[in-house]
């Protein structure tokens, strides 16, 4: 059973026991529970047992015996459809009825909340941000772009933009500034290195942090839990 999905614009992992602090981040955030689970919202009433959809940027603290998160990007083709389901709200919930809890399948996992995912580019994006992206989304496939390389100044001249200009337009087009993104998707970069087996040093290196306990104080600061304590709550996969 697959435990972990990590593709452009949307991160999925099966976990058991997670029990976050009060946290927030960039992402909007899915959670399927299997049973037992409180999502504490700011200015909410606690969410018990069910499913949620949250939008970006909302202080959260999630315990969750065993189930599915999923973050998605906002600007992704699955994030235009989650704001649709949100209207203007920054929670949706369901209840949490009988499901195979079993499957791995992302798009099936999706269908629960009425969202369909594809892997294509959005094309509403600008051109060149499209192309900065194809170049950050070789780290799911190959090598990840390089730290020296991650400076605005840098890719606003890859892009044959001043450094204004280019963080104006990937903010219009991602609904998030550049260095918010770019932390994202250097803690995906780590995540991809770790689940291939690489140590916490390597992956620190490669995602340019300046060392393992300087990416696990950024992903807690990020998820409101260490990384040492969301790796040993993600479920293991069945053989």
């Amino acid at each position: 059973m697959k435990t972990l999905f990590l593709e452009p614009g949307i991160f999925a992992i099966r976990t058991q026991v997670l029990d976050t602090e009060m946290h927030h981040h960039a992402l909007m955030q899915l959670t399927l529970p299997d049973q037992q689970s409180t999502l504490v919202v700011a200015n909410q009433p606690p969410v018990n047992n069910m499913l949620s959809l949250l939008e970006a940027d909302i202080p959260h603290q999630l315990t969750l015996q065993q189930g599915w998160v999923i973050l998605i990007e906002p600007s992704s083709q699955l994030g235009s459809q989650a704001r649709e389901l949100l209207a203007g709200n920054d929670l949706m919930t369901w209840p949490l009825e009988a499901h195979d809890n079993n499957s791995d399948n992302l798009i099936d996992l999706l269908a629960r909340v009425n969202l369909t995912y594809t892997a294509s580019t959005a094309t509403h994006l600008d051109p060149r941000i499209t192309t900065l992206l194809s170049r950050l989304n070789l780290c799911f496939s190959q090598d990840c772009l390089k730290p020296e390389h991650w400076l605005a100044k840098d890719v606003a001249q890859s892009l044959a933009l001043s450094e204004s200009r280019f963080l104006h337009l990937f903010k219009d087009n991602m609904q998030l500034p550049w260095r918010p993104y770019l932390l994202w998707r250097r803690l995906m970069c780590a995540i991809q290195s770790l689940s291939s087996g690489d140590s916490a040093t390597h992956a620190a290196y490669i995602a340019g942090f300046a060392d393992s306990a300087h990416l696990s104080r950024t992903f807690k600061k990020q998820f409101g839990i260490t990384l040492r304590r969301a790796l040993a709550c993600v479920e293991k996969p069945v053989p």
